[in-house]
């Protein structure tokens, strides 16, 4: 008589199997809102990956209020100030100033905060990791449950993780 126990596990594996596929969304708030968003898509598979084209006109208004805000309560909270890296971000939980310009900015951390100004290319590897920068070219994906934030034009965006917050503000 096992299956009894089993019952309260029925509703969260229905609750897990419906949570497997996922909707990610790019949203640029300087956008008319009768516009529709640069592009969503549900992916089919775990590995599939997800591109947004470059936005057709460039945004002007910045970051909002409340993200600028956080961004500078961020900078004011660094435990590491530094120029523009050789290689990837590596520490874990930090909150990481990086400072003027990098054409390639590589962040492999896990639960960490990186500040950064303009990145032509910008890599996510870590998951539950928060990136604020002023312009970005084109950002990859690959963790999960992670937040980028840019105030300049909507960069090219590859996302094959999941649960990622990926939008101007």
């Amino acid at each position: 008589m096992r299956a009894p126990r089993l019952m309260p596990l029925l509703p969260l594996a229905l609750l897990a199997a419906g949570l497997t596929g996922c909707t990610v969304g790019i949203v640029d708030p300087s956008e008319p809102s009768q516009k529709a968003p640069t592009q969503e898509q549900t992916s089919q598979a775990p590995d599939a990956e997800k591109e947004t084209p470059e936005a057709e006109t460039p945004a002007t208004s910045g970051l909002s209020t409340d993200g600028q805000e956080e961004r500078d309560r961020l900078i004011a909270a660094a435990t590491t100030t530094m120029p523009c890296p050789d290689g990837p971000l590596t520490a874990d939980g930090a909150i990481v100033r990086v400072e003027g310009a990098c054409p390639e900015l590589v962040i492999e951390i896990d639960a960490g905060v990186v500040i950064a100004d303009d990145v032509d290319e910008l890599t996510l590897e870590g998951s539950g990791t928060i990136v604020y920068a002023e312009n970005l070219g084109v950002v990859t994906v690959t963790g999960s449950a992670s937040s980028i934030f840019w105030s300049g034009a909507t960069p090219t965006v590859h996302d094959s993780g999941s649960s990622n917050t990926l939008r101007k503000g």
